[in-house]
């Protein structure tokens, strides 16, 4: 599985995903805090930003939002099981 994946309809990327979960009809992908610098141009400094980042998309129904929740946390166990495998071949 590639680490960056279509699953009905939505383009998430497996590798950054700390959570998964829903909202009555909303799910929501929470990915993991990254770090950003950038130059301001005002002092010439360098500062560091934290960004959290997430997806949100709403569905006709909660059993539409439960379904896909199921589906989307499928891939992502998929997609850890298969790089622990990795993992364990490339240190043979």
């Amino acid at each position: 599985m590639e680490r960056i994946n279509t699953v009905n309809g939505l383009t998430i990327d497996f590798e950054r995903i700390r959570n998964i979960r829903q909202e009555s009809e909303f799910l929501i992908i929470e990915y993991n805090a990254r770090i950003e610098y950038s130059k301001n141009p005002f002092t010439g400094e360098i500062e560091k930003s934290e960004i959290s980042e997430s997806i949100s998309k709403e569905f006709h129904s909660y059993e539409s939002a439960r379904d896909n929740h199921i589906d989307i946390k499928d891939y992502w166990n998929e997609y850890l099981t298969q790089k622990v495998w990795f993992r364990k071949i490339l240190k043979v």
